[in-house]
């Protein structure tokens, strides 16, 4: 649950105009903090699409920022993609964005 926490953290800071990459990178987003203190993921570019399987479940996690007529949806996705501290998240990551 914890993990979860901090995607969607992460992802109330992303944008619709994020562009993400072509496949996962090689070197995994990781989250951290930025000069406000807010939790953002390091690079929206590490992240792939999300694979049709995992679609459902990417939105289901990003829909939990869904606020009024605000609503998201998961742009990318990344297998090994990092925690605050560095660890992987066991589920990957989502990069949610506005719709």
């Amino acid at each position: 649950m914890k993990s979860i926490s901090l995607i969607l953290f992460a992802a109330v800071l992303a944008t619709a105009c994020t562009t993400i990459g072509d496949k996962p990178a090689d070197i995994p987003p990781q989250l951290i903090r930025n000069a406000e203190g807010a939790v953002v993921w390091s690079s929206s570019q590490a992240f792939g699409p999300v694979p049709q399987t995992l679609e459902a479940k990417g939105n289901a996690v990003c829909a939990t920022l869904n606020k009024g007529n605000q609503t998201y949806r998961a742009l990318g996705y990344h297998p090994d993609a990092r925690d605050l501290s560095g660890n992987s998240i066991p589920a990957g990551g989502f990069f949610c964005v506005l719709r």
